[in-house]
């Protein structure tokens, strides 16, 4: 990596720092495990079908979904017969509904049926609570730019379209704090893949790994032990009265120290997390792992994490594609938890989805259209297991929620998701009620922990 790759890579992470903040860092070795705690968002880019992955499986709803998506069903290798799908307990709430996931999901179903994961049902950005009646008649006040990628990503990760500065769980590491529950960190925010908008607050900027570790100069190996070549990359001692070079050579120079922190972290680790699938995803949530196993060395008590997986915009060819990203979508959640449970971690660490919306119970021939709302998951030994909370609605069209096409309207926005994670990792009501100020328009959050 030449010296301009590595400033963009490395000095996007310390930006928000100073060097009295990484002399904080070191300070900090000593943190209380029972006071760490961390989130981490699986970003499904393109926007999973909601509506194939938590299927009806009750005879009368399962016909029904059968029926709608029949010319689809025949396309998949499985055709998605009732016989081969993974039922999960329903809580009694949904009567004689029941619901199942696709066979493709072993890990999943199982690790719900075991009370470590549970469904988070038909959440999705919102302004207000809406109905198909209220958008008819144009009374609705809907989030801008509905099923756009780029906006609803966006909307999902800050509540505002493309161009948003700040995302909510940014928001929510200013918020530790101005609380005093956590010191400015470098590494407190930290991505593998995207989703930096989310992590982006005023005082929080992203850290990128890549590959499980911070950026280096690779020229660098060949001068090994030499402080001159290191204080020269390093911009060490630069002078200058230019307050631009200034600050650029300060950027660097922390950046330069903090990827060597974080590189001789992980290089000294011996915690074992186990073997993870050799999947996109399962390598970035190996990196997820072993930076976690480090978490002491790095000298924070709260994180948050967001990896990254792609494909999900399935307009064509689902049958094909989609079964595979989920059995890849599977593997490396179920990896996580066993390594989360191997290393001790699993009531310190939750694990959640999101995505950029989910799709349409309509079919366009062989694949299907951007939806709104969708159904999710949320992992870990702190959560109440084994449950669907908020909404599935039946997999009809043309009833109050469905917007067009199969396309439904959440019943959970996603201020309520957030804080309900947010309330987990320790935020404040005061707080939370400004990084989400729509909050108090949705009514309570998802008991998601115990």
């Amino acid at each position: 990596m030449n010296r301009r790759n590595f400033i963009k890579t490395a000095s996007a992470g310390v930006v928000a720092s100073s060097i009295m903040n990484m002399g904080q860092v070191l300070a900090n070795t000593q943190v209380d495990s029972n006071e760490y705690r961390a989130l981490v968002c699986v970003f499904l880019f393109g926007g999973m079908d909601n509506h194939d992955t938590i299927i009806p499986y009750d005879a009368q709803s399962y016909n029904k979904w059968a029926s709608i998506r029949q010319s689809l069903l025949n396309q998949y290798a499985t055709k998605r017969e009732k016989s081969a799908l993974l039922p999960i307990t329903t809580p009694s709430r949904f009567g004689s509904r029941q619901f199942a996931l696709p066979p493709e999901m072993p890990s999943i179903a199982g690790l719900y049926l075991q009370g470590k994961l549970s469904v988070v049902g038909n959440v999705g950005p919102l302004l207000e609570h809406v109905n198909a009646t209220s958008i008819r008649n144009e009374t609705a006040n809907l989030p801008s730019r509905l099923f756009s990628h780029n906006d609803q990503q966006s909307t999902w990760m800050s509540g505002k379209a493309e161009g948003a500065q700040y995302g909510w769980a940014g928001k929510f590491y200013d918020a530790l704090i101005n609380q005093g529950s956590a010191q400015s960190n470098t590494f407190s925010a930290v991505t593998t893949a995207g989703g930096e908008l989310l992590l982006t607050g005023t005082n929080t900027t992203p850290y990128h790994v890549t590959d499980g570790k911070a950026a280096t100069i690779q020229a660098l190996e060949f001068f090994e032990g030499n402080d001159a070549v290191d204080a020269h990359f390093s911009a060490l001692g630069h002078q200058t009265n230019n307050l631009l070079e200034q600050d650029l050579a300060r950027k660097i120079g922390q950046s330069f120290e903090a990827n060597k922190m974080f590189n001789q972290a992980i290089s000294s680790q011996t915690t074992s997390v186990g073997e993870f699938p050799k999947t996109g995803l399962g390598r970035h949530l190996e990196s997820v792992a072993r930076t976690l196993a480090v978490r002491e060395q790095l000298g924070t008590n709260r994180q948050i994490f967001v990896v990254s997986m792609g494909g999900f915009d399935t307009h064509s060819g689902q049958a094909q594609s989609l079964p595979k990203l989920q059995s890849a979508l599977d593997g490396a959640l179920g990896a996580f938890n066993s390594a989360m449970e191997s290393m001790g971690l699993s009531n310190n660490v939750t694990l959640f989805t999101a995505s950029d919306f989910g799709r349409t119970l309509a079919i366009n021939g062989d694949g299907t259209d951007h939806g709104w709302g969708a159904h999710h998951f949320v992992m870990g030994g702190a959560i109440n297991g084994g449950t669907v909370f908020g909404d599935i609605p039946p997999a009809e069209l043309n009833h109050e929620l469905d917007a067009g096409s199969g396309r439904l309207i959440p019943t959970m926005s996603v201020d309520q998701y957030g804080a309900a994670l947010g309330q987990w990792l320790g935020i404040s009501d005061t707080e939370l009620a400004q990084v989400f100020p729509n909050l108090n328009k949705f009514g309570a959050s998802p008991a998601l922990f115990a």
